[in-house]
């Protein structure tokens, strides 16, 4: 009977055990899928305003050319940073220089507001707006599927699990500097 029952306990642990991973291999899968369509339009944003940039380079001045290329440059540390995060996107480092050249890049484009002529003031304001319209509303479910596979991570006995397969929770994605 002792067997029995020893058995009964070892069948629930295991069923368990694979209940518990499953779920979490799910929510993790959620998380990056959430973060692909993050990264979508973030590229999306990027491609345009490399492109309105482009197109402005060839109208400006000198000074302005600079400027320019240095916006385009940001916008290109920004690209390889979401790279990073589309190769690894569950890792803390790659999420947080995503956050980082972002909001350089926001800055750049504030900094350049201040200097450029009235002509090309408004192609920036239209990229800021276009930032502060389209990615909060992306992040949106990232943030949900983040939660979700948090609050999933930490609870227990999953908590242990988690640890054994070394599963790390995910970062949520603050840009609430750059919506001001």
């Amino acid at each position: 009977m002792g067997a029995l029952g020893f058995g009964m306990v070892l069948a629930v642990l295991v069923f368990w055990a694979v209940g518990a991973h499953n779920r979490l291999v799910r929510l993790r899968g959620e998380v990056v899928r959430q973060w692909s369509s993050v990264d979508a339009v973030w590229l999306r944003l990027l491609v345009r305003l490399q492109g309105g940039l482009a197109a402005r380079q060839v109208l400006a001045s000198d000074g302005e050319t600079q400027d320019l290329q240095q916006i385009q440059t940001i916008c290109d540390d920004l690209l390889e940073a979401l790279t990073q995060a589309r190769l690894q996107p569950l890792d803390e480092d790659s999420q947080k220089q995503v956050v980082s050249q972002h909001l350089k890049l926001v800055a750049a484009i504030r900094l350049m507001q201040q200097t450029v002529q009235e002509s090309i003031r408004p192609d920036l304001d239209i990229a800021l707006n276009r930032m502060r319209q389209t990615l909060p509303a992306a992040l949106i479910p990232y943030h949900v599927a983040v939660l979700a596979y948090n609050e999933a991570l930490s609870m227990r006995p999953a908590s242990w699990l988690g640890k054994r397969l070394k599963f790390k929770p995910a970062i949520r994605m603050d840009l609430s500097l750059s919506a001001s």
